[in-house]
Parts: structure tokens; sequence; C-alpha cells
């Protein structure tokens, strides 16, 4: 699993989220909106990994769900960009790739 590309960027891209919360105090204390950044970036790679040993049915769903955790935190970094000014466009973007490289992989079947 460590030579799936798509997960290894998944667990980068936790990080970068990780970093962007630890970084800007209005985040950290806006509890809700911080906790479900956190939670949706971190169930990428989740369903990615626990897909993986799966049947290729199951692990098509698994990477579904995981293309849809990327489309939530790329809602909440537009959320964020609009509420406290923040520029999270590169992260967008970096969430947008990575939806639509998993989107390939499944194809890829």
């Amino acid at each position: 699993m460590n030579k799936l590309l798509i997960y290894n960027q998944a667990l980068d891209l936790v990080y970068k989220v990780y970093k962007l919360v630890k970084t800007n105090k209005p985040i950290r204390t806006d509890y809700s909106l911080c906790n479900q950044l956190k939670r949706a970036s971190v169930s990428v790679p989740f369903n990615i990994a626990e897909g993986y040993f799966r049947t290729h049915k199951q692990f098509k769903n698994y990477l579904k769900i995981a293309i849809g955790s990327a489309n939530e935190v790329r809602t909440l970094l537009i959320i964020l960009s609009r509420v406290y000014r923040l520029n999270t466009k590169e992260l967008q973007k970096d969430y947008e790739s990575l939806g639509k490289q998993i989107s390939a992989f499944i194809k890829s079947f």
C-alpha cells in the first residue's frame, strides 16, 4: 500500500491540513470547523487504506468515499478562505487534483 501514489499524496495533504490548523489561531479556536476539517482530511487516506485489501468492488466503494472526503475538505477550505480570509487556494487545488487522481485510479480497474 505504501507504493500507492494516491495514498501517499493523501497522507502528505493531511500533514498540510494539520499544519494550516496549527499555524492559524482563528482556525484552532473554531473547534467545530477545525475538527471537521481534520477528520475529513484524515478520512481520505483511511478509506484508501481500509479498502486496499478488500475485493476490487469493495475497494472501488472505499475510493469513492475517499473522493467524497476530498471534496468535503475542499469545501471546508473554501469556507475558511471566506470566513477567515485565508489563502487556501493551493490546498484546494491539491485536494481537487487528488480527487481526480483517485477517480482515474478507479477507472483503471
